[in-house]
């Protein structure tokens, strides 16, 4: 094994977690109130609407003709996204919105204005006429100058609304604010599809009284232009698609703008706020999604009560940062940026002038069984510190593959995103998003540079309750070389089909 997983470092920093989180205070959240001024014991309820914006046709920008990925596709997704993150910042600072968070082809954002029980019709109207001038503004290419044309964005926005809970943590020096509750769950939900439009859910269409038929799925019906101009017509905002493009039009970049170099491996120490177009990195990495699944259900279960918001920030705060430090720490790979409950990290081995595949492959291998390691460990310990309810329904639903990943900032100076992009990342979160919470999955790329000895851990590219324990084990039964020893552990990798959710299971 390349590195190992420190089991007492992981003890030590989760008892160290628990005791950041033993009070927490839950208060309401005020007017003046900065998301990122949040501390990680301290939470927010609010009542607000909730934005997400997914852009569809991301990977056809990501590769040519024949699908392959290469300087300049990455070029033009990073442009893409540049002029596209500015429209869409533009727009919510101008409207008076919350910018949440930004990855990849998906935004998060919160209308919580007007304030107050009374005026939820008015925040979902309001969210509607802002999702329309979205659309308006990115839908559409954008011509620039002595160059080729920015090309348009497909985007689908979903959007619920309701009471959610505010939280804030990652490592000191990057912050990210998460909103947590149905509200967030289901909008990105209406988000997810094929069709581009505005899709609500059955309780932000009943508070506007577009009723549907008995059992008709509200993922699959999206707004007309009629319900849309009715609601722009009660937002009445004074914010236009021209002002907008004009916004952009001094800003626009020429592909000839950007530029790519490699980093050197591992990539703990890469700083993400030294890169910008002209600083941009690009290599192959080992893109990581690891989400925990069932959050939802828990979040869903705790959220009406005060202890159990308390319980939440708890669990959320200790899973989360463990899994990262489990990333940076012992195996030097970089977090990107927490997506909710997922974590998306990165992995590379190497040297700054090419990536060592199999190398790099193995070490994620052995991260990923070591964060599921450290997360049971969590689990455990905040069991046995809080005795929180839910806890034995959560699991770790893992994905990963290697391919071109491009790392940047993107946005206005001053007010940028990380941004790390491929093929790559879509397909290593595809793979997460299959499993279920004991399921790992690697992508057919990376399990081609896979060591031997780490494949009999795979059954068809899944492997079921991926430890350290497990993958420390086929590490020394190869050293060791024992066949029987071999055969013994091979023998009993599980199946794919118990690690697989239920729409993937025919795949």
């Amino acid at each position: 094994m390349y590195y190992n997983w420190g089991k007492l470092r992981s003890e030590d920093h989760i008892d160290h977690l628990c005791d950041q989180v033993n009070e927490v205070t839950v208060k309401e959240y005020t007017r003046d109130k900065s998301l990122s001024n949040i501390k990680v014991h301290e939470a927010y309820t609010m009542n607000a609407v909730h934005l997400y914006v997914d852009i569809l046709n991301l990977e056809g920008i990501l590769t040519t003709q024949n699908g392959t990925e290469s300087e300049t596709t990455h070029k033009r997704a990073i442009r893409f996204f540049d002029s596209h993150v500015r429209a869409i910042k533009f727009i919510l600072a101008e409207t008076e919105s919350i910018f949440v968070d930004f990855h990849n082809q998906r935004l998060h954002a919160v209308i919580a204005k007007p304030y107050g029980n009374d005026n939820e019709k008015a925040r979902l109207d309001r969210a509607i006429a802002i999702a329309d001038l979205i659309m308006d503004s990115i839908q559409q290419k954008r011509e620039v100058d002595g160059d080729e044309a920015i090309e348009a964005a497909e985007i689908r926005i979903g959007i619920d609304t309701g009471l959610a809970l505010a939280v804030n943590n990652g490592r000191r020096s990057n912050r990210e604010p998460l909103f947590l509750g149905d509200p967030a769950n289901h909008a990105a939900k209406h988000s997810c599809g094929n069709t581009v439009g505005i899709y609500l859910t059955a309780k932000a269409r009943s508070i506007l009284d577009l009723n549907l038929e008995t059992n008709q799925d509200t993922k699959k019906v999206k707004l007309k232009a009629s319900e849309i101009e009715a609601s722009k017509q009660s937002a009445c905002l004074a914010l236009t698609c021209q002002d907008v493009l004009n916004e952009l039009k001094n800003n626009e970049k020429k592909l000839q703008d950007f530029s790519f170099s490699r980093t050197t491996p591992p990539l703990k120490d890469l700083d993400f706020d030294k890169l910008y177009y002209k600083s941009a990195k690009r290599q192959e990495i080992v893109s990581i999604y690891a989400d925990i699944d069932g959050f939802t259900n828990f979040v869903s279960e705790n959220i009406d009560i005060e202890e159990g918001q308390k319980n939440i920030v708890r669990a959320l705060h200790v899973l989360r940062s463990e899994m990262d430090d489990t990333l940076y720490k012992d195996f030097k790979g970089k977090r990107v940026r927490f997506i909710g409950d997922c974590l998306h990290g990165l992995i590379c081995e190497g040297t700054a002038y090419s990536t060592n595949h199999p190398k790099s492959v193995d070490v994620a291998t052995e991260a990923v069984s070591a964060i599921r390691s450290s997360f049971l460990m969590a689990l455990d310990k905040l069991d046995e510190r809080f005795a929180i309810a839910g806890l034995d329904d959560l699991g770790l639903a893992i994905g990963y593959e290697v391919g071109d990943v491009s790392l940047t900032r993107v946005g206005k100076v001053g007010d940028t995103s990380r941004y790390a992009i491929g093929v790559s990342t879509i397909e290593s979160e595809e793979a997460q998003k299959v499993c279920m919470g004991n399921a790992t999955k690697i992508g057919t790329k990376a399990y081609s540079h896979l060591s031997d000895k780490y494949k009999g851990l795979f059954n068809n590219q899944i492997g079921a309750d991926l430890t350290y324990d497990k993958v420390k084990s086929a590490d020394q039964a190869a050293d060791n070389q024992s066949e029987s020893t071999k055969s013994n552990l091979y023998d009993s990798a599980p199946h794919a089909h118990v690690g697989l959710k239920a729409h993937a299971q025919f795949k």
